[in-house]
């Protein structure tokens, strides 16, 4: 199933985005092999003075700049920086020949998790409308809508493509902090503040498990839409154990329940990150363990990768999640 064709010499790929954390891994990950040559797309304000020795071609996706695309045939599209279904009819409208396959990074957040409330999800559910309004907003609330409709894009594109919705994806240069969040606590609080004592799951994705499979599906025959998951069922509760084991650390829990925390009006994943009131964020990942050589990392060995990163950034506050006044209001609420 894993087949590497040097035949043809090294099969030129060209990544749209590249410096960002899933694209900045991937890079980072295929500079490692030496039957590839990369091109990556880009404005060039993140982190611009990565990857000295890789050919760039700046330009704005959004703008007439993606016509550079069109003075190369590429072996492989990777696409990790689409967010609007408009940029990429453009991509699409300027590849001067047909490439072996786009792979492109979508997102678990295409189903629609209010009214499809099932766990563990599979590909064949049913993804969100995107209205002509939608797809050119530029609020988080369309994210999914957004990304659903660029998924029936490449549908219709007559392509060989290869999809992956990934769910939470943590690891180094997650720029989010939705993940450290918890990190941070354990490591810096005498006292967790824990949503329904942890016991929420929801589907979690390993960036290097999502770089492997991106990589592997270049050589790869398969094609279609996968859900990438790495953990189907996850717990802010395990999450917390695994690191406060591996950073030696017991700070207390305090418990706050759903009633308490709507009563307060909290809000689910955006200010107590990762919890969500319910089950229902999960989603198989059957389907890319059968077509890929898929062995998700260990989610202890991924943990401890990810605490060595933030310990090396000397442990930066979060930008995510509840304000530490917040917290402390809480627990003095929940403690009095």
């Amino acid at each position: 199933m894993f087949r590497a064709d040097n035949s043809m010499g090294k099969k030129k790929i060209l990544i749209l985005g590249g410096t960002s954390f899933i694209g900045r891994n991937l890079v980072e990950h295929l500079l490692l092999r030496n039957d590839i040559e990369l091109t990556l797309f880009n404005r060039q304000k993140t982190d611009s003075e990565l990857f000295p020795t890789v050919q760039k071609i700046k330009g704005d996706r959004e703008t007439s700049d993606i016509q550079q695309i069109s003075k190369e045939n590429w072996d492989v599209v990777i696409d990790v920086s689409c967010y609007y279904p408009e940029s990429l009819r453009l991509v699409l409208t300027h590849l001067n020949s047909k490439p072996q396959k786009y792979i492109f990074v979508s997102t678990c957040s295409v189903y629609d998790a209010e009214k499809n409330k099932s766990p563990l999800k599979s590909e064949n559910t049913p993804t969100l409308p995107c209205t002509q309004e939608q797809s050119t907003d530029r609020t988080i609330s369309t994210y999914g809508n957004r990304k659903a409709e660029c998924e029936r894009i490449l549908q219709q594109s007559g392509l060989d493509i290869t999809i992956f919705r990934p769910a939470l994806v943590y690891g180094k240069y997650d720029p989010t902090d939705r993940f450290y969040y918890w990190l941070y606590q354990i490591q810096k609080k005498d006292t967790l503040l824990l949503p329904e004592t942890g016991k929420r799951v929801f589907s979690t994705t390993y960036v290097m498990d999502l770089v492997n499979l991106i990589t592997e599906s270049i050589y790869n025959s398969s094609t279609g839409i996968y859900n990438a998951t790495s953990r189907v069922e996850t717990s802010i509760g395990q999450l917390v154990d695994s690191a406060k084991l591996q950073l030696k650390k017991q700070p207390q829990s305090i418990n706050a329940s759903s009633e308490f925390l709507k009563k307060e009006n909290i809000i689910q994943w955006m200010e107590m990150p990762l919890w969500i009131n319910g089950d229902h964020f999960t989603f198989s990942n059957d389907k890319v363990q059968n077509d890929f050589q898929f062995k998700p990392t260990a989610f202890d060995h991924a943990v401890g990768e990810t605490l060595k990163y933030y310990s090396d950034q000397n442990w930066p506050e979060p930008t995510y999640g509840i304000s530490e006044k917040v917290r402390l209001y809480l627990i003095a609420k929940l403690t009095e």
